[in-house]
């Protein structure tokens, strides 16, 4: 009896050093609370610092505007007083502050943050609009990225079974169809009895709109270009494909060969190519006498109309797939650097942009009576914007990305949003008609998951023409509906 408790004594005294000797509390680990700023604009965000398996220091963020929770971790290494990593610099300001800036290709965004539970996560969106059915439908053998366009009572879309469709807009009875070497995903291009567009064969097709016979085609080289399409292990995300413009007997085209061309219209001849460094997805704009375009190698292009020699150029930090919408001297263009850009057409100085806040901008802007409509990625946001200052008016939550471009009517705005399984973000897809004046749902189109792929829903771009929306789903169906649902 008398051993044991020595031995007790013994292990005690032992471990008195030890216990002595704990290293303090990591004053970060533990949940924070603030606001992140970019220049006028905040919102709230929380961190979760914690230390990893290997004894480093990381963070979690959460931005439930964006639906973001627990992304991360990200590793923080120390550097004097302050730690870095993932895009975060911050410091322990004292013990109920901790301050900082994240930068994203290029934005700077400031925080400070106190000890606090994290913010509350918003629930999934809840829709009361009711859902629409199609007047018709047409089924083609593979999805439809492609976007349509719409004359004479004919629409014109591509498909990924290579075909070229033309459909009676009223019935969708087909009235041809036209097989290339590749997939469709461009929107055609229309110039009176001719139609324009791009196959992932590589080549430029100019069709008679009426019967489909071909008049020429086009060799842009791109048809050895391997697509990187959107799946969980990539972050490329090629889907899109630059259709035609045509002006002045002149039609230019970018392609997967980092070349922007300039055709002779009429006989399909090549006048001149300007050659980027990126793959050009974008479609071209041309403005009193430039070319507008973007690139992968992530600048935005302005070229001499007739010679391709170079203008001006900017540099966004990210790939450029979306198309300029140019407006009384002003491009309009996304990037995946997460900002709408506004340039002066002629000179390529930057008169504003909005920052999407993280989240990629795919969509390409459309104007109606003095307001910009354009979507974006993971943000899942439907935006309206001035297009004078940049300032958002009205935005519209459609609970998946945004890739479409619009269509804008009088009354509404109608797009396409893409679902994606498995993702770190909860993304559905569908269609979606929006009021023009307030950004509210006037009525949905959700679609399910389709077997085997990753993204399922709408990318797009509707066409309307004469009481009917129109556009295709990665389901491999073409759709159309009465705009008022």
């Amino acid at each position: 009896m008398g051993r044991a408790l020595v031995m007790c004594f013994l292990l005690l005294v032992c471990a008195l050093p030890a216990i002595g000797s704990q290293v303090p509390p990591d004053p970060f680990v533990g949940t924070w609370t603030g606001v992140m700023h970019s220049g006028d604009v905040s919102k709230t965000i929380g961190l979760r610092f914690d230390v990893n398996a290997k004894g480093d220091k990381v963070v979690f963020m959460d931005m439930p505007d964006l639906r973001f929770h627990n992304i991360g971790p990200f590793p923080l290494k120390q550097e004097g007083e302050n730690y870095a990593g993932g895009g975060f610099n911050l410091k322990l300001a004292s013990e109920k502050s901790i301050t900082g800036t994240l930068s994203f290709d290029g934005n700077d965004l400031t925080f400070e943050v106190q000890p606090g539970p994290l913010p509350g996560q918003p629930g999934p969106a809840n829709f009361t609009a009711p859902i629409a059915q199609p007047k018709w439908t047409f089924k083609t053998a593979a999805a439809v990225w492609g976007s349509p366009i719409v004359a004479d009572g004919i629409v014109y879309f591509g498909s990924n079974d290579g075909n070229i469709y033309a459909l009676k807009a009223g019935s969708g009875q087909q009235v041809w169809q036209f097989k290339t070497g590749g997939p469709v995903i461009g929107r055609p291009t229309i110039e009176g009895t001719y139609l324009y567009s791009l196959s992932d064969d590589g080549f430029l097709y100019k069709l008679d709109r009426r019967t489909s016979k071909l008049v020429w085609k086009f060799d842009t080289h791109g048809g050895s270009i391997k697509r990187d399409w959107p799946s969980p292990k990539t972050e490329g995300y090629d889907y899109l494909t630059s259709s035609a413009t045509v002006e002045d007997g002149i039609v230019y085209i970018g392609s997967a060969d980092k070349k922007l061309y300039a055709l002779n219209a009429k006989t399909g001849e090549e006048k001149w190519n300007f050659e980027t460094k990126g793959i050009v997805r974008s479609t071209p704009a041309v403005v009193a006498g430039r070319v507008i375009i973007g690139s992968h190698d992530y600048n935005v292009y302005a070229v001499d109309a007739r010679t391709g020699a170079l203008s001006w150029k900017y540099d966004t930090k990210r790939e450029v797939v979306s198309s300029p919408l140019v407006v009384n001297g002003t491009v309009y263009i996304g990037s995946r650097c997460s900002d709408l850009f506004a340039f002066d057409a002629e000179t390529g100085k930057v008169r504003w942009k909005y920052f999407y806040w993280t989240s990629w901008v795919e969509s390409s802007a459309r104007f109606r009576d003095g307001k910009l409509y354009v979507g974006s990625s993971d943000a899942q946001q439907l935006f309206a914007i001035d297009p004078a200052t940049g300032k958002r008016i009205w935005n519209a939550n459609l609970d998946g990305s945004v890739w479409s471009s619009p269509a804008v009517t009088e009354q509404h705005v109608f797009v396409g949003v893409i679902g994606t399984e498995p993702y770190f973000l909860p993304h559905h897809g569908g269609f979606f008609a929006v009021d023009r004046s307030s950004g509210s749902v006037l009525w949905r189109f959700p679609m399910t998951k389709v077997e085997g792929l990753v993204d399922y829903g709408v990318a797009s771009s509707p066409a309307v023409d004469n009481g009917l929306v129109f556009f295709g789903g990665l389901d491999g169906t073409f759709y159309a509906f009465k705009v008022s649902g």
